[in-house]
């Protein structure tokens, strides 16, 4: 994998605050990256934060495929319960079979997240993060502009069978949203668009200065080995 010196989303927004603006084109990088996936027959199933990582020009890249599923249609179905509970979509936890529209269900949250910098579902207890998934309306502030609420909205429905992303028509239907009325997906798919932010050279030189990317300094042996036994041990 090429090499991402800006870290993963998580740490980024913890630095930075984000205005919808920035949150389209962040948005739109994942959904360029979830129309490539699904249309070579990948679930990604494990969609967060943590696993979008930053390249030097600013551009988000999907990472970490240690959960998807392959040779998988826009109409095939899995029961496998995998991913991360807080992004995991209501019909995984049914266990009733679920396919691509999981990973828009977590496109959902990943945005609720970046816009408003919490969870929308968030209980220690398991039961209760579960139930809450199942069957809690997500709270919208009201100064949230008409067309990320949408989003929002049509990306955490409840019923797969109506989110938004869903179907043969998928990513398309996504790309189609007024929230992204001033993207233009020809130009980000060609990288003509300046991100938000960009990597400067002095950036994350943390494998230089940080004192925990260092070699462990190790202590001497207690006395020298004996020459009869490294002998013995020659070769080994």
């Amino acid at each position: 994998m090429e090499y991402l010196p800006g870290g993963d989303m998580l740490d980024f927004i913890k630095s930075v605050e984000l205005e919808e603006p920035d949150v389209m084109f962040y948005t739109a990088c994942i959904v360029l990256g979830l129309e490539a996936l699904h249309q070579l027959g990948i679930v990604h199933r494990d969609l967060k934060l943590e696993n979008l990582l930053l390249d030097r020009d600013g551009y988000l890249k999907i990472v970490d495929f240690g959960l998807s599923k392959d040779r998988f249609g826009y109409s095939d179905r899995t029961n496998t319960m995998c991913g991360t509970k807080t992004y995991m979509a209501p019909e995984i936890y049914l266990k009733l079979g679920y396919g691509m529209a999981a990973d828009w269900w977590a496109l959902g949250i990943t945005v609720y997240v970046m816009l408003l910098y919490e969870l929308p579902f968030n209980h220690k207890d398991p039961v209760e993060q579960m139930m809450s998934i199942l069957y809690d309306d997500i709270s919208l502030p009201e100064d949230l502009s008409e067309d990320a609420s949408t989003l929002i909205k049509e990306l955490l429905e409840k019923d797969p069978e109506f989110r938004l992303g869903s179907g043969d028509a998928g990513a398309e239907m996504v790309k189609e949203h007024p929230f992204f009325k001033d993207m233009d997906w020809d130009h980000l798919l060609q990288r003509r668009i300046t991100a938000p932010y960009v990597l400067e050279n002095d950036d994350h030189l943390e494998s230089q200065e940080d004192p925990g990317c260092q070699a462990p300094a190790l202590p001497p042996p207690a006395a020298r080995i004996p020459s009869e036994l490294q002998e013995a041990f020659r070769g080994f």
